[in-house]
């Protein structure tokens, strides 16, 4: 039997597959993206991003596509499943790492579930991210946000559901603008 801790351990085939430039690419800008997080919401006294635990995310993340597109036959694989999967391991791993233990609350204890909503809400609504959302429909976004931080936070969900998730969103989209 093979061995199970080398299929993990071994990323040859995912550096071949993918490419090291596109790995450090790929490693570039979501470090770059921690830290402006980390920078507006003025947390630099209190959180940083581990590299290490940021590449390990990856990895698992690139792991994943490469069996997705090994079992599916697949050359590339769509935007949606991209975001759903890399967000599954960023939540999983949590490279944003609290740096003490003198918080004046809680709140940051779920700083990698607050990334990675604000970077899901980014892609949600791509284009219409400058739009505002009032009245009835701000209620309801925000109690959507509101939920899927909660879940985020509390509720074991895979990359599958991240993308169902994420599916359902862009099919509420297009409804929507149909009726407005």
């Amino acid at each position: 039997m093979e061995n199970i801790e080398n299929t993990y351990v071994n990323y040859d085939e995912i550096v071949v597959e993918f490419g090291e430039d596109t790995i450090k690419g790929r490693f570039e800008q979501i470090y770059e993206e921690m830290q402006a997080f980390i920078r507006v919401y003025k947390l630099e006294t209190i959180a940083q991003v581990n590299q290490m635990i940021l590449m390990q995310a990856l990895m698992d993340y690139f792991s994943d596509i490469y069996r997705l597109k090994k079992y599916q036959g697949i050359e590339h694989v769509n935007g949606i499943k991209i975001k759903s999967y890399e967000t599954f391991w960023l939540v999983q791993r949590k490279a944003i790492q609290l740096i003490t233990n003198d918080l004046e609350d809680d709140r940051m204890i779920y700083i990698n579930e607050k990334f990675v909503l604000s970077r899901l809400v980014s892609y949600l609504l791509g284009d219409d991210i400058s739009k505002p959302i009032v009245g009835e429909k701000q209620k309801a976004f925000q109690n959507f946000l509101d939920t899927l931080y909660y879940y985020l936070k509390f509720r074991r969900c895979d990359s599958q559901t991240i993308e169902l998730l994420v599916l359902a969103f862009k099919a509420g989209q297009l409804i929507c603008d149909k009726f407005d």
